[in-house]
């Protein structure tokens, strides 16, 4: 029987694991309320609500979770720590080099010279394994401008690691080319040698 392909096919909808009253809670460090607010912000299953629509939204790339008193299958990678590493390297050294592969993979297929610049957060869920959604800054060499790309990695040490996808960060205001302008030639016409096979990379402006 072949693998499970839901873990990197579908979007993992939010469910809740824990309210603040139930027994085993731990309060999240990114929570923005304190033990003397009378009333939370939202409900569990408002927070829920607000979860999904983000997920939805972001495909589970941009998910603020300030205003979570629960617990949720999504989680915020802190960078710094070492939750999925061994000190003395960084869950940041780890993400480094799941995104930098995902790059060089995605600049292989699509003949574009995007470089890796850092790390800028990531979610994170289970999924027989860790679902990492990171994103990650790049150079685009053709204006010599920082753009945001995103990549999601299914990632088990020394078990599985597999790459669903890498991309352009959508509906992020700028055009990625990804080749350098060395000719002289507009963003059009750049643009135009896609369509027909020259290696680029173009994220709309909307």
């Amino acid at each position: 029987m072949s693998e499970f392909e839901g873990w990197i096919k579908w979007l993992e909808p939010g469910y809740l694991l824990w309210k603040p009253e139930d027994p085993g809670y731990e309060r999240p460090a990114y929570r923005d309320w304190t033990e003397e607010e009378d009333e939370p912000k939202y409900s569990p299953e408002q927070e829920l609500a607000l979860l999904d629509k983000q997920i939805l939204a972001s495909d589970g790339f941009d998910i603020d979770f300030t205003h979570f008193r629960c617990v949720f299958n999504y989680h915020l990678a802190y960078l710094d720590s070492h939750e999925f590493v061994d000190e003395p390297e960084t869950t940041r050294d780890l993400l480094e080099r799941l995104s930098r592969k995902a790059l060089d993979d995605y600049n292989q297929e699509s003949r574009t010279q995007f470089e890796f610049v850092k790390v800028v957060k990531a979610n994170f869920h289970f999924c027989c394994a860790i679902m990492f959604l990171i994103t990650f800054e790049v150079v685009d060499p053709y204006d010599n401008l920082i753009k945001l790309f995103q990549t999601r990695v299914r990632h088990a040490e020394d078990i599985v690691t597999e790459y669903v996808f890498c991309r352009p960060k959508p509906n992020q205001g700028v055009e990625c080319i990804g080749v350098k302008n060395n000719d002289g030639k507009d963003v059009q016409t750049n643009v135009k040698e896609q369509e027909i096979g020259v290696g680029a990379s173009i994220c709309h402006k909307e």
